[in-house]
């Protein structure tokens, strides 16, 4: 086995497609926070940015194999251990990120159920053919992209060496290229079309249970599960631009009605670069609401690494002052590394003293030229030291915590007199910064080498990373972006036509476009967002069937559907709020809409009948309108109700000037369910309540939900 310890010549270089094509960066530019930037700012950095966005699918099998998909199991029948090698692509290369995740020399535990998981996963059996169900599914979704389809599937192997899929690599077919959708988001000033790369077909990976020192453990339940992959082109110019184009990619998606909900179902991994930088992907966003936040930060971590490579640069700093260090232990081999524990051994420092009394090395590492450049800011507190022990922290896999200390860390590290110690012994001076770190003597030798990859990286600027989000908005390193020489055919699985009357039958069922069921209920009278909402809403089919008239019947319906629907499904505990579960038939609820159009219930009794139809759906929808049709003893009930609530809700201690009126008006409207008119018994309840009196704690017992008050 040949030596990996060392990088080869040809790794890090990457396809022209990986840099921004705006090459001077804006090194002048103020770090703003997100919330100050605006369209012409990200214009002036240079920011673009791309999404890749992962949906499973709603099948019954998995994509190679027939076991169950969709299965989340906590039972473990059987364990497997394994190790992952590297291999060479079919030009003799290795690829990067392989040659990355070997050096981590990770032990790999797979916890296997046997009711989820067969010999295919483990790679002890060949491919089964690929699931029928999952090639329709993703032609439809690429039929809905406008994409040019492929005349046949042919199955690559997309190399992965971390260990999320047993076999070593992913098995993906290319399923659609080259297609475009409408991309309009009006509060943004957007109405263009968002060109997409390609939608391709591929096994989902395991889930991770845990990952710590050299060992990470996966579950193989959702191993194999049909996923498919939409990647747009590089054509989202700000952060906002990027949320509204993950929604509409996932929007498209979910118009199919066959792709799964809940955590982990979909994720997008993002693409982001500035001027002068190369593409970094931020792999795993659950939600679009963490992107624009995220892709802001990262835009500014790559401009001030760029600020960190033109200091360097005018300092004379060149790679060949951060050679990798030879074969064997650097601090045997290189100047640049040393062996520290005798020039700490006195430290008060508990980590470094607690990692001496495990045996464990201690190292220190200089860096020519970087005095100053390891305290330099590069996200939200975060500096450019982070950036070398992220690399540290995932190659060198350390248990312990901290592992890591350097010469600019301050106050809680080594005292000034250990680091004129070591500044002696490596003829270090003002200009050059020292990292010391410490585990056991493999992973310290892997830890000093990466110190020294990762500071002549800076040389380069931006390193094109894979990178991993974090809940706060900042991200961290993960591995090196893979390049194209981790892909090569899969032998195992024939190509697979693509026959006409396949694609015939899928377009004959095709679903509604979002955009344009969108342009058709704007058309009934509904505003931009409920159009938008209703468009991918999973009531929008019973709202179709009811068939409302436009103008106001239609908005109500609209409205209605989305406040109740997912209030009744939360208190029923669905898993997703969104969910239509038990929500009547169009036969249920058109004679209730018909009602409406034909006046014999008021406008906001609409919500409360569909209340009375989602809470018990054996109940008679003559019963229900009957509660909603006006009576003839209605206004002298009211006349004779006013005095004697506005006398009641005087007595409240409130919070506020208005809260009388609101509890009065929850009181009345509860009693009358929407047979009379809002604003008429607000009126009335003014004339009789002095607002303005001395209030007090905010009691609003006795109000009700259903006051009515949002629905004039």
């Amino acid at each position: 086995m040949e030596d990996h310890n060392s990088q080869p010549d040809h790794v890090g270089i990457r396809a022209p497609g990986d840099l921004n094509p705006r090459r001077e960066p804006a090194l002048g530019f103020p770090d703003k926070p997100f919330g100050e930037m605006t369209s012409a700012d990200y214009e002036a950095i240079g920011f673009m940015s791309g999404l890749e966005v992962h949906q499973q699918l709603d099948t019954r099998s998995k994509l190679f194999c027939r076991c169950p998909a969709g299965r989340r199991v906590t039972r473990v029948d059987a364990e497997v251990l394994r190790h992952m090698r590297p291999t060479l692509s079919e030009l003799g290369e290795y690829d990067g990120t392989a040659l990355m995740e070997f050096k981590t020399k990770k032990e790999i535990v797979y916890l296997l159920e046997r009711g989820t998981v067969c010999t295919y996963e483990m790679d002890d059996t060949p491919p089964f053919e690929i699931d029928d169900e999952a090639v329709r599914i993703a032609i439809e979704m690429s039929e809905l992209c406008n994409l040019n389809l492929v005349s046949e599937l042919h199955v690559m192997r997309k190399q992965y060496l971390d260990g999320s899929i047993p076999t070593g690599f992913q098995r993906t077919a290319m399923v659609g290229l080259s297609g475009a959708i409408p991309f309009q988001v009006p509060e943004l000033g957007v109405n263009r079309e968002l060109s997409i790369r390609q939608l391709s077909l591929e096994e989902d990976s395991c889930r991770e249970v845990s990952d710590i020192g050299h060992r990470i453990t996966f579950r193989t339940d959702r191993l194999g599960m049909p996923l498919t992959e939409m990647v747009t082109e590089p054509e989202l110019l700000t952060p906002l631009e990027l949320q509204a184009g993950g929604r509409l990619l996932a929007h498209l998606a979910r118009t199919t009605g066959k792709v799964r909900r809940g955590p982990g179902a979909g994720r997008q991994d993002v693409n982001v670069s500035v001027s002068g930088g190369r593409r970094v992907e931020i792999k795993g966003v659950h939600h679009h609401r963490r992107l624009p936040l995220l892709v802001h930060t990262e835009a500014f971590r790559q401009l001030n690494l760029l600020r960190v490579k033109a200091e360097l640069e005018r300092r004379g700093v060149t790679p060949d002052a951060l050679k990798d260090p030879p074969k064997g232990f650097p601090w045997d081999t290189s100047a640049l590394v040393m062996d520290a524990e005798a020039a700490v051994a006195d430290t008060s420092f508990p980590p470094i003293r607690k990692a001496i009394s495990r045996g464990e090395t201690v190292c220190a590492v200089l860096l020519p030229g970087f005095a100053g450049l390891l305290s330099h800011p590069t996200q939200p507190g975060f500096t450019f030291a982070h950036e070398i022990s992220d690399r540290v922290r995932v190659i060198a896999c350390p248990v312990h915590v901290p592992f890591l200390a350097h010469s600019e860390i301050g106050r809680g590290g080594l005292i000034s007199r250990h680091w004129k110690v070591l500044e002696r012994a490596f003829g270090a001076g003002p200009g050059d910064a020292m990292v010391v770190v410490w585990a056991p003597s493999e992973d310290a030798a892997t830890a000093a080498r990466e110190i020294v990859i990762r500071a002549r990286e800076a040389l380069e600027g931006v390193p094109a990373e894979t990178r991993q989000a974090h809940p706060n908005g900042t991200n961290g390193f993960e591995r090196i972006l893979p390049g194209p020489d981790r892909m090569y055919p899969d032998t195992d699985t024939p190509p697979l036509p693509i026959p006409d009357r396949t694609v015939t039958e899928v377009r004959a069922q095709l679903g509604e476009p979002p955009w344009t069921r969108q342009a058709r209920y704007e058309e009934l009278g509904l505003d931009a967002r409920m159009a938008r909402s209703l468009a991918v809403a999973p009531w929008a089919d019973l709202f179709d069937k009811v068939a409302p008239h436009a103008g106001e019947p239609a908005r109500r319906l609209a409205g209605s559907l989305e406040k109740r629907i997912p209030f009744h499904a939360r208190r029923r505990g669905a898993s997703s709020p969104r969910t239509v579960g038990e929500a009547p038939d169009a036969d249920r609820l058109s004679p209730v809409v018909r009602a409406l159009e034909g006046g014999e219930i008021r406008q906001e009794a609409l919500v409360w009948a569909l209340d009375d139809l989602l809470a018990d759906p054996d109940r008679a929808v003559a019963e229900v309108l009957d509660n909603y049709r006006p009576r003839q003893d209605d206004e002298a009930e009211l006349e004779a109700a006013v005095p004697e609530i506005a006398q009641m809700a005087r007595t409240l201690q409130t919070a506020s000037a208005d809260g009388p009126v609101r509890w009065a008006m929850g009181m009345i409207m509860r009693r009358f369910f929407g047979r009379v008119d809002p604003a008429s018994v607000r009126e009335r309840l003014r004339s009789h309540l002095t607002v303005g009196e001395p209030l007090g704690n905010g009691d609003r017992s006795g109000g009700s939900e259903r006051t009515g008050e949002g629905d004039e």
